[in-house]
């Protein structure tokens, strides 16, 4: 089997070249009994696969599979188990290379191997694929690499993936029946416009009865939606379009629809509020100064004008303004975040006490979740309720006019 290396002749010379071998240890062993010291060592064969998949790479937007939250806890948890197994960390993603079933993340450790392999430290490896590893992950895993302590950074990194991903789910469940329901009722109203009414306005046709202007109005509508039901289909794909299209450096309008629909806006605020508390803490207990946490942890708000803010606030601190004045000057969190983080400055807990601010806001969600479903799912059976019914009404009320004229 052919393999390709490099390695170093001495200080000043750098050897590649191509060697047959039955492995790759044997490959190892043989180039050190030549007074080489090996670089990297990986077969020939593979070369073209790894070539064609860091083509895909390379700061361009991978097409290739979806590597969102989910996929970053599952990553950190494989890797936080093999380096708490004593697996060196090369090994350790060989193995997570070897096994990956995600294409965007088999693409992304064949690149961080190479680059490990040939010096790269692992956290400047992972910066250079901001879209699938922030700066806060990243920043953490350098402090654990530079201290000598990547385990212990990967499990703090993996305890704060999987709050955010809880989170996140919460909202999800919470939302998820009331929009089924919503979907539900759609469905139905529609099938009754399409389908159900036609089929009576045959009989309303033969009786060549005066109809009440309510079905006369559902006639029209349901005519339009049986001639023109594309049109119905382009216009809400242009609209969820337009609501999702991002422009430079900003967020898509329907991202910034939740900072202004009642009720929801609050849970959006106390989520932003939970998820930085918990990434500056983190940012904070793993060594990273408070300056530079900062800039680390404040995209995780989400809210293009707080990080703004943040930045401001970042420069006040510069300037020796303590940080519960600078947050107090912008007003961009509530008093008693604040209050919170004067106690934490004063008594030199601030990491401590950002966690439990977190957990605070994080267990009111919650709750707030509970409340919101509790209501909407109520509302929208009302709401659906009322729209069926007028609607059965208004296709039954010739009937009754035409039992009445036949009674009088």
């Amino acid at each position: 089997m052919e393999f390709k290396y490099k390695a170093k002749k001495n200080l000043n010379e750098i050897v590649e070249c191509k060697i047959q071998g039955a492995s790759v240890e044997g490959v190892l062993e043989d180039l050190q009994s030549k007074g080489l010291v090996p670089i990297f060592v990986e077969p020939l064969a593979a070369i073209p696969s790894v070539q064609s998949a860091l083509n895909l790479k390379s700061n361009k937007k991978m097409k290739t599979g979806k590597y969102g939250l989910k996929q970053l806890v599952l990553f950190t948890q494989k890797l936080y188990n093999l380096i708490n197994s004593r697996v060196e960390l090369l090994s350790a993603l060989r193995l997570l290379e070897k096994n990956c079933d995600n294409r965007v993340e088999k693409i992304l450790l064949v690149d961080i191997i190479r680059d490990i392999k040939e010096g790269v430290p692992f956290s400047t490896c992972l910066s250079r694929y901001p879209k699938y590893f922030p700066r806060l992950y990243v920043n953490i895993v350098h402090t654990g690499e530079s201290t000598g302590k990547l385990k212990d950074a990967l499990i703090q990194l993996l305890d704060h993936l999987r709050r955010l991903e809880d989170l996140k789910l919460k909202v999800k469940q919470a939302l998820a029946y009331p929009i089924f329901m919503s979907l539900v009722g759609v469905g139905t109203i529609f099938v009754m416009l399409t389908f159900v009414l036609p089929r009576l306005a045959g009989m309303f046709d033969d009786f060549q009865a005066q109809l009440p202007l309510p079905t006369l109005i559902l006639l029209k509508i349901s005519k339009f939606l049986q001639n023109y039901w594309w049109i119905i289909i382009i216009l809400i794909a242009l609209i969820v379009f337009v609501l999702k299209i991002k422009r430079a450096g900003k967020e898509s309008i329907f991202s910034r629809l939740k900072y202004h629909i009642p009720v929801v806006k609050e849970i959006v605020y106390k989520q932003s509020v939970a998820n930085f508390s918990r990434s500056l803490s983190l940012l904070l207990q793993s060594g990273v100064n408070l300056l530079s946490a900062l800039v680390d942890a404040a995209p995780v708000i989400g809210n293009p004008v707080y990080i703004s803010q943040l930045e401001q606030v970042r420069k006040d601190i510069s300037e020796g303004v303590p940080f519960s004045d600078a947050l107090a000057k912008f007003k961009i969190f509530p008093d008693f975040f604040v209050q919170m983080v004067r106690v934490g400055e004063e008594g030199g807990r601030l990491d401590i006490v950002l966690a439990d601010i977190a957990e605070s806001y994080e267990k009111e969600i919650e709750a707030d979740l509970k409340i919101l479903s509790s209501l909407i799912e109520p509302a929208i059976i009302l709401i659906l309720g009322l729209v069926i019914g007028a609607m059965v009404i208004a296709m039954l009320l010739p009937i009754f006019n035409m039992n009445s004229i036949v009674g009088g």
